[in-house]
């Protein structure tokens, strides 16, 4: 192992600190059964911990996209669809440039195999839903975010492998083992409190605006819980070289500046930039983590995780900066930022003419059937 690279700390580190994944298991027993530690009571408690984590982790993450699924209509979700425009883009930011940037960064950081194919696993693995959040805390299009989220995770079945094969010729001829059973679950966990969410939402209007501010506190619990107890669970990530800390660092900023840069070219609104943005810089670390469990030994694993677990933080810590400038140009800027930007009002419009449309026709058949009673009495 690369002691330059990774740290002479990690490098030495203890395996009974490897991140256990979120619904992956593979290389867990083999890291017990292999390593030699302290005692298995520690063991135990660790791993106790890290269960515990990834289950508060989750059971939060089911509020937050309850709750930003009440703020979702049925009818903006479709417009979406019709004019595919803003899906496309942010598609195009995540699955296309998003790996190219970590190619490239990687190379330029001069990175060797270990490391880079963690950097380019995270690169390619599809949106997170935390990105939803945030979106939201920036008075963005949460709809468009919440489409291209699903969309992303939807198409991860081709495109991670598809993006593996294209770039990781540069460091490993090594076969990836693509996890679809954890895709297929985050997928689940993704839909289902959305669905529900939008169902409330358009049954229960009142109860959805309460659930959409429950899901708002929700994430920055998120977000708080995420930074403290990742730095608790895994402290060896911080004793990485500067190379991985300059690309965990800087890499979030990158992507969500050429997300924002290509949907400014394609003239996207700015609310919808500034979802864009969002959506090429937040990945899914359990997607992420169970491709590298399933396909590396624990060694291999253990060093492999440092780049995905500082990205971890430091993509949050850039997501708070982002709605912090937002917020303070929101509020201090010399041209005050509309919340409600033009293109929603159109979006708005376009609602409501489709449900008057709807009405009419509804209108215009009672009429007619009546009239053809009256024409047979």
């Amino acid at each position: 192992m690369n002691t330059a690279l990774v740290g002479p700390e990690v490098s030495e580190m203890n395996l009974q600190q490897l991140p256990v994944p979120l619904f992956g298991r593979g290389n867990v027993s083999h890291t017990e059964s292999n390593v030699s530690v302290n005692s298995s009571a520690g063991l135990q408690e660790s791993y106790s911990l890290r269960l515990t984590y990834d289950i508060t982790i989750t059971c939060t993450l089911v509020v937050i996209i309850l709750g930003m699924g009440c703020g979702v209509t049925p009818d903006l979700i479709k417009i979406h669809f019709k004019r595919p425009t803003g899906i496309a883009i942010g598609l195009l930011s995540q699955i296309i440039i998003l790996p190219f940037l970590s190619f490239a960064l990687a190379h330029s950081l001069g990175f060797e195999t270990i490391p880079a194919v963690g950097m380019l696993v995270m690169a390619v693995s599809p949106c997170g839903m935390m990105s939803s959040v945030f979106s939201y805390w920036v008075d963005g299009d949460v709809p468009l975010s919440f489409t291209i989220s699903t969309l992303s995770t939807l198409l991860a079945f081709g495109t991670i492998p598809l993006n593996l094969l294209i770039y990781s010729g540069s460091w490993t001829d090594e076969e990836f083992v693509i996890p679809y059973r954890s895709i297929l679950i985050v997928v689940g966990i993704t839909i289902t409190p959305l669905v529900l969410g939008v169902g409330i939402r358009w049954k229960f209007s009142k109860a959805a605006s309460i659930i959409l501010k429950i899901g708002s506190i929700a994430g920055i619990i998120l977000v708080a819980l995420s930074l403290i107890l990742l730095s608790l669970l895994y402290p060896f990530m911080y004793s990485a070289s500067w190379k991985i800390y300059v690309a965990a660092v800087s890499y979030p900023y990158i992507s969500f500046m050429f997300g924002y840069v290509v949907s400014t070219l394609f003239r996207m609104d700015n609310f919808q930039r500034r979802t864009v943005a969002l959506e090429t810089g937040m990945q899914n670390y359990a997607v992420c983590f169970a491709i590298l469990e399933s396909s590396f030994s624990a060694e291999k694993f253990s060093v492999m995780s440092i780049f995905p677990l500082l990205y971890g933080v430091n993509v949050l810590i850039a997501g708070i900066v982002f709605v912090g400038f937002y917020q303070i140009l929101k509020k201090y800027g010399p041209e005050p930022i509309k919340t409600h930007t033009p293109n929603e009002a159109r979006l708005q419009r376009e609602i409501k003419d489709t449900q008057m449309t709807e009405a009419f026709l509804e209108v215009r058949v009672t009429d007619n059937e009546g009239k053809e009673e009256l024409c047979n009495t």
